[in-house]
Order: C-alpha cells, then structure tokens, then sequence
C-alpha cells in the first residue's frame, strides 16, 4: 500500500511540475511545436509501417555494428594488457642487465685510471715530476711547475719543449 502512494505521490508531483513550466510562454511554445513534430512524425509512420520497420532495422544495425567495434576494441585492449603484463618482467630485467653493465664498464674505467696512474708512477720512481731534473736544489721541492724552464746562467733547459716561460735566476 506504501508503494502504490508513493507512485501516486510521483506522479502528481510531475504533473503540477509540469504545469507550472507551463506558465512560461516560450516552455509551453516549444512544447506545442515539438508536440506536433511528434504527431505528425507519428501519424507518418502509421501510414507508412514499412518505412518504419526499415528505419527501425537500420538504428539496429548501427547499434549492433557499434557494438561489435567496441567489442573488438575492448579485446584488443586486453590483449596488449596481456602482452604489456608478459613484457614488464622482461622489461625489467633488460634494465637491470643495462644497469650492471654501466656498473661495469664504470668499475673498468676506475681499474684503468688507476692502472694508467700506477704506470705513471712507476715510470718516475722519484717523488719530483721530470721538470725538475737538472736543476738547483733551490727549485727542487716548489711543487708543480709548467711550460719550459731556461736555465740560469750555464744556458741548461730541463722539462718539456712547449711555452716560453723563463726560471728566475739564482
């Protein structure tokens, strides 16, 4: 019984809410036109039942065609979820094997820096760099110096032949 009054309650209320829409001019113009596009579109189609049915089939036809596509599309979707889930562990694992190798070649260009250093080192067993072979015990110990050095008085010239810098005198 609660049921029936709650329809009966629905119903009226859409009734005076459509009344009340009504009172406006251009609402209740608008509705008497698209009322009698409906009627006669209605009454058309009553007397050509044919033209009915034909246009009836064709918006099933869209419908059903519509409905395939994107039943096609939805499982092709699925297939590349299914193919993006088998590729991520591999994906992943190519990653890794990428990062170990730059570990490696990282770890390799340290071992050879450090072997190249060591080379060096031994190539010039002093703790003086050649620079300074040749010269006074005065200049002996300041350090790093570059380019060529003139010697003083004797004329002597000791490290390496690009640049012009003279050695001050002693």
């Amino acid at each position: 019984m609660s049921q029936n009054k709650l329809l009966t309650g629905l119903l009226m209320g859409a009734a005076v809410g459509v009344i009340v829409s009504l009172f406006d001019r251009n609402t209740r113009n608008d509705v008497m036109n698209k009322s009698k596009k409906v009627g006669s579109s209605a009454q058309y189609y009553a007397q050509n039942r044919k033209e009915l049915v034909s246009a009836v089939q064709q918006q099933t036809e869209r419908v059903q065609n519509i409905y395939s596509r994107i039943s096609e599309d939805a499982s092709y979707v699925g297939e590349k979820v299914n193919e993006l889930k088998d590729l991520t562990p591999q994906v992943k694992e190519l990653a890794m094997e990428t990062k170990d190798a730059f570990v490696d070649t990282k770890d390799a260009v340290i071992d050879s820096k450090d072997d190249v250093l060591s080379a060096l080192k031994e190539d010039s067993p002093s703790g003086t760099s050649s620079l300074t072979e040749g010269s006074d015990s005065s200049s002996s110990g300041s350090g790093s110096s570059s380019g060529s050095n003139s010697g003083s008085a004797t004329g002597s010239r000791t490290g390496s032949t690009s640049g012009t810098n003279t050695s001050k005198k002693v």
